[in-house]
């Protein structure tokens, strides 16, 4: 490990271990009900015996009660874990949501650093961290920033796995972390992966590797979610002698599809502008300048010539968040029912792909960036948004939720 990586690694364990005591010592709830029940759901865990992790029940009081199923409980355990090894339970999830986060940004970064230079790459680090949606999931105890976490693992593994195929088990990691996480909607992943394959087969310029450790991976990828899907539902009805998978599907589904066979074409046009309303403002501004820097490099006329095109990692980048886009927006469109969180990933994808297009189209956030290259500032970034949003819950003060579409 080099000097600065070792820095970054040390400064990022710094905050994140000020940040896990700041928790603790404040004793903080999200106002989120689903952040609070998850929350609890994982205290709860960490205070049962083991063998029925597989299966809790709803906490008293919440919209329903008795068996827990609708998610895998993969978001619980780690947090469960974490309070039986001393933390403070009420506070694990937030806890682990925490450390997503940051393993989410340093492998953003990483998996930045294979289309893009060194530096751009870098200031990704702090730049998605202002974001809007990042304001609104600062401190959470839900499932997005370990969703996001498992689709970069998943990426970045199937992009090092084109050179060198042993990353192909990060792959695998990521994607079956992922189906424990979020069920169903883990189908997304080994879709992303193939986007990602293709995104950079179409922008490739002179020689290419032949791709075939990364097809493998997601390949193994899929085997995997599946045999960890047969095993999940064995446990399961071990545990409770009912089924999870199968009332799992069929409630996702059927909540996805309730309004879907009366609603008419003008109400799936509505779904495709509110989401598209989403894209453009959780990831602004650099969506906006995302789109400035396609129309600029597009038309190349005049002053605007001397702007440089895109080479064929920020072409690679552009194009899959560009099918990121096509592929939640699209599908989730065709269902009535809306939420900012379904399509979490694509605020990533299209803040990092206007991330480096601004760094690229406007000298004076260059030259900061530049002056900003240093290992411990995405850190330091961090902390500051976290603390801010930490006091501003302690004192009862409005936390950052930045308005939406």
């Amino acid at each position: 490990m080099s000097l600065g990586a070792s820095r970054g690694a040390l400064s990022w364990a710094l905050v994140l271990a000020a940040g896990w005591a700041a928790l603790a010592g404040v004793d903080y709830r999200a106002r989120d009900p689903d952040s609070r029940l998850y929350a609890e759901m994982s205290a709860r865990m960490a205070e049962a015996s083991t063998p029925g992790w597989i299966a809790p029940d709803f906490p008293p009081g919440w919209y329903m009660s008795g068996l827990f199923r609708e998610h895998p409980v993969g978001l619980f355990v780690p947090a469960a874990v974490l309070g039986l090894l001393g933390y403070p339970a009420a506070q694990a999830a937030y806890a682990m949501n925490a450390l997503y986060q940051v393993l989410a940004i340093v492998t953003l970064q990483r998996l930045a650093a294979t289309l893009v230079p060194g530096v751009e790459a870098r200031a990704l680090g702090w730049l998605i961290q202002l974001l809007p949606i990042a304001f609104t999931f600062r401190i959470r105890a839900n499932h997005e920033a370990a969703v996001l976490l498992c689709l970069l693992a998943a990426l970045y593994g199937t992009e090092r796995a084109r050179v060198r195929p042993r990353y192909a088990v990060l792959t695998v990691a990521g994607l079956v972390g992922l189906l424990l996480v979020k069920g169903i909607l883990a189908a997304f992943g080994p879709a992303l992966c193939v986007l990602w394959l293709a995104a950079r087969r179409l922008t490739s310029e002179g020689d290419r590797p032949s791709d075939r450790g990364a097809w493998l991976g997601i390949a193994a990828g899929v085997a995997a979610m599946s045999a960890t899907a047969a095993a999940y539902e064995l446990l399961y009805r071990q545990a409770t002698v009912e089924p999870f998978w199968s009332f799992y599907v069929a409630r996702q589904l059927g909540v996805a599809t309730a309004t879907g066979a009366v609603s008419s074409l003008i109400d799936k046009l509505y779904n495709l502008a509110w989401y598209l309303g989403r894209v453009v403002w959780f990831p602004f501004p650099w969506s906006v300048l995302l789109l400035v820097a396609l129309w600029r490099w597009g038309a190349r006329k005049g002053s605007i010539a001397q702007i440089a095109p895109p080479d064929a990692g920020a072409r690679a980048g552009a194009l899959f968040a560009a099918a990121v886009v096509a592929l939640y927006v699209g599908l989730f469109s065709l269902s009535d029912r809306r939420a900012d969180r379904y399509i979490f990933p694509v605020y990533y994808a299209v803040g990092a792909a206007g991330g480096v297009a601004a760094l690229r189209i406007v000298p004076a956030l260059r030259r900061l960036a530049e002056r900003l290259d240093r290992p411990w500032v995405p850190a330091a970034v961090w902390a500051a948004v976290f603390a801010a949003h930490l006091i501003a819950g302690r004192l009862g003060l409005p936390t950052v939720k930045l308005w939406a579409p």
